[in-house]
């Protein structure tokens, strides 16, 4: 009794440091890389940089802020202009089908990918739905093998964006069509968490 307590609760909280997006999370696309803005600049608007995911004409970054007034206060003071903001609605990772962490870097020979997935309401789905999703994405990177690792994924109302690493873009597709998930756009990025 005790043991299935100990893992219903393991799981429950890693679900809760890993699942739901943060208050105010937002994942900007740009149409060049972000340059770091100033602590004291963030902090003067309360907004924090999350991770950045740059790739010249097509980057992106994730921030935390109270609001979007907030945040776009922010950019108009830093001068950033996003093509597009989503807020984060859920943040799904192997963990929350059951299944590994990535690693805390990619393996050798794989990049970085953000692969854009058009999913409408996606974010709106109930746990249940988003484990299956997991659980899906874990199966397919079983079948593959080393040569791909899940790290996570931005859910929002219009679709995801998923952070792979992998050693091509023809894998990501390989992977998307197993797992039974649309691919819009793959970028290859650098990845900063902040």
């Amino acid at each position: 009794m005790t043991r299935s307590y100990t893992i219903v609760s393991l799981f429950a909280s890693i679900i809760m440091m890993t699942a739901p997006a943060i208050a105010g999370q937002f994942v900007i696309e740009l149409d060049e890389p972000l340059t770091h803005p100033s602590p004291e600049l963030l902090n003067q608007h309360g907004v924090s940089l999350d991770e950045t995911l740059s790739a010249g004409a097509d980057s992106y970054a994730v921030f935390s802020a109270e609001n979007l007034g907030a945040l776009e206060s922010f950019f108009s003071d830093a001068s950033v202009q996003a093509e597009k903001i989503s807020e984060v609605l859920f943040v799904n990772s192997p963990a929350i089908g059951g299944g590994e962490p990535a690693g805390p870097k990619p393996r050798e020979g794989h990049q970085v990918f953000v692969i854009e997935r058009p999913i409408p309401g996606v974010g709106f789905f109930g746990l249940e739905k988003k484990q299956k999703i997991s659980q899906n994405s874990n199966t397919a990177v079983a079948k593959l093998g080393e040569i791909i690792e899940w790290d996570h994924s931005f859910l929002t109302s219009e679709g995801t964006y998923c952070v792979y690493r992998a050693d091509s873009p023809e894998t990501l597709r390989e992977h998307g069509a197993l797992a039974g998930a649309p691919i819009g756009k793959i970028t290859p990025v650098l990845h900063t968490l902040h």
